[in-house]
C-alpha cells in the first residue's frame, strides 16, 4: 500500500463538481460532442494598462499569448477564441452581397491604417461585450479544455496547466499589459498548489495529536501504537485510491484528515479503557 501511495496523483475533475444527475446537466452530457467549448474553459483577460487594445505593442503581445496557449496540452483548439484566431470574423452586407474576413486580417502590419481597420472589424464583428471589453481596454482569450489530454490519453493535469498559465503570466505581465485568469481549471490549479501546504498542516496536526495523547497516557509505547495504527489507515486509503485509479483532488483532501482523526479518537478511547482496567 505504501508503494502504491507513492503513485497517487493530485488532480481534479470538472464533472465531479457539477450535478450530473440534474436534467439540464444530463442533457448537456448527452450532447457534449455537439457543444464543443461550452463547458470547462479558461478565460484569460489581457488588459491594456495604458490606452486601448488598438495598439501595436498590445496586439503583438496578445498574438504571442494566443499562440502559446494554442499549443498547451489539453486545449480544445478548434473552439479556442481570441482576436488572433481564425474563428473570430466579421460579416457585412455590401452592394455586392455578403462580405467578411478575420478580424485581424491577412494584411495587418501594425500601421495606424491597419489599427483603424482592426477597430472597424471589431465593431462589426459583434465581439464587443463577448471577447472585447466595452471600453476597449481589454480582450479575452477564451480557452475551452478537454477532459482528457489527447497526446497522453490521461486526464488533464490541472496542476501542470495552472503552472503553465502562471509562467505565461510571469512572462508577459508588464507595465503595459496585465493578465487576469478565471475558470475552474485555474481554481483547481491554485488549490493543487496549496495542497503542499495542507500536507505541512497534516504533519503539524500529527505532532500535536501525538503530544496530547502522550500527555494523557504518559506512555510512549501506547502513544506510538495509536499514532502508527492511525497512519496505517491513511496509508491504506492512499494506496487503495492509487490502485483503483483515482486521484486525490482538492475537495477530497480532508478525508485523510478525518480518517487519521477518527483513528486517533478511537485509539485514545481504547487506551482509556485499558487504563481504567489497569486502575
Amino acid at each position: 500500500m505504501s508503494l502504491q501511495a507513492t503513485r497517487l496523483r493530485l488532480n481534479a475533475s470538472f464533472e465531479k463538481t457539477i450535478p450530473t444527475s440534474h436534467p439540464y446537466i444530463a442533457n448537456y452530457m448527452a450532447h457534449k460532442a455537439d457543444l464543443g467549448g461550452q463547458g470547462n474553459a479558461l478565460r484569460i483577460v489581457v488588459e491594456a494598462r495604458k490606452g486601448t487594445i488598438y495598439d501595436q505593442h498590445y496586439l503583438e503581445v496578445l498574438q504571442k499569448i494566443s499562440d502559446e496557449i494554442y499549443l498547451m496540452p489539453g486545449v480544445d483548439r478548434p473552439f479556442m477564441k481570441s482576436l488572433w484566431t481564425a474563428n473570430t470574423r466579421w460579416v457585412a452586407v455590401t452592394e455586392e452581397g455578403l462580405d467578411g474576413n478575420t478580424v485581424m486580417g491577412d494584411s495587418y502590419d501594425g500601421s495606424p491604417a491597419a489599427l483603424a481597420e482592426v477597430r472597424a472589424n471589431v465593431e462589426r464583428s459583434g465581439e464587443i461585450g463577448q471577447i472585447v471589453a466595452g471600453d476597449a481596454k481589454s480582450s479575452i482569450v477564451f480557452v475551452p479544455l478537454l477532459d482528457v489530454n489527447p497526446k497522453t490519453g490521461q486526464a488533464l493535469d490541472y496542476g501542470e496547466l495552472g503552472r503553465q498559465v502562471e509562467s505565461l503570466r510571469a512572462k508577459y505581465d508588464s507595465d503595459a499589459v496585465a493578465l487576469h485568469v478565471t475558470g475552474f481549471a485555474k481554481v483547481m490549479g491554485d488549490l493543487i498548489e496549496g495542497l503542499r501546504q495542507v500536507l505541512v498542516f497534516f504533519a503539524v496536526a500529527l505532532v500535536i495529536c501525538a503530544g496530547v495523547l502522550w500527555g494523557y497516557t504518559r506512555c510512549v509505547r501506547s502513544t506510538a501504537l495509536v499514532v502508527a495504527c492511525s497512519l496505517v489507515a491513511v496509508d491504506w486509503q492512499f494506496g487503495l485510491l492509487a490502485l483503483l485509479g483515482y486521484a486525490l483532488d482538492p475537495y477530497s483532501v480532508l478525508v485523510p484528515f478525518l480518517v487519521f482523526a477518527i483513528g486517533m479518537s478511537h485509539g485514545a478511547q481504547k487506551m482509556n479503557g485499558i487504563m481504567q482496567d489497569i486502575g
